[in-house]
């Protein structure tokens, strides 16, 4: 809605040579919308900005695609800024995901239970313990985005993370079915 943002396409030239991809088109593509909903955002902050948007699995080679992007972009002497981008808890009956029923107690625990063991390991910046934790309790919608990251963001010097918000879409219109939401930064000291 804000316009066009171009892919920086000698980054991602040399990271296709190097791992297999499902190159995406207008086209062709998965219906998976976590970064076409970040665009606008991207888009207003940096409007002058190439992008090399990359949806990556809960895999090792995740964490290996983002370490070898970073190389890459500093051996092209590139200022880079790295977004990882997934929901938490999927709860409800629209996600078939009611471990603790409904109501306020179901609420509370996917905030200071589920959501809160996912968020807790995204400020440790523990990539190989977020695979885990997401499998285990369905907290990660995109977990290989979320470790991706991390690695991403360690490789840039990143030595600490902050939750700057936490919510839920309950929050804002409660319902037997929500989700998840949170911002973390990465940074130095």
């Amino acid at each position: 809605p804000l316009g066009e943002l171009e892919v920086d396409v000698d980054l991602a030239t040399q990271l296709t040579a190097e791992f297999p991809f499902d190159v995406e088109t207008t086209s062709r593509y998965d219906h998976d919308n976590t970064i076409e909903v970040q665009l606008p955002f991207i888009k207003h902050s940096f409007p002058e900005i190439k992008i090399v948007p990359i949806g990556l699995p809960p895999k090792s080679t995740s964490l290996k695609i983002a370490k070898r992007a970073i190389e890459i972009s500093k051996e092209m002497g590139r200022k880079t800024i790295v977004l990882g981008s997934t929901d938490l808890t999927h709860y409800g009956y629209n996600y078939g995901y009611l471990p603790k029923g409904t109501g306020e107690e179901a609420v509370e625990w996917v905030k200071k239970v589920n959501d809160k063991r996912a968020v807790d390991l995204m400020v440790e910046m523990d990539e190989n313990a977020v695979f885990d934790e997401s499998f285990e309790s369905h907290n990660i919608c995109c977990p290989g985005a979320v470790a991706a990251a991390i690695v991403a963001a360690k490789e840039l010097g990143a030595v600490k993370a902050k939750q700057m918000i936490y919510s839920t879409s309950y929050d804002v219109r409660p319902d037997s079915s929500f989700v998840g939401y949170v911002g973390i930064v990465f940074g130095c000291d």
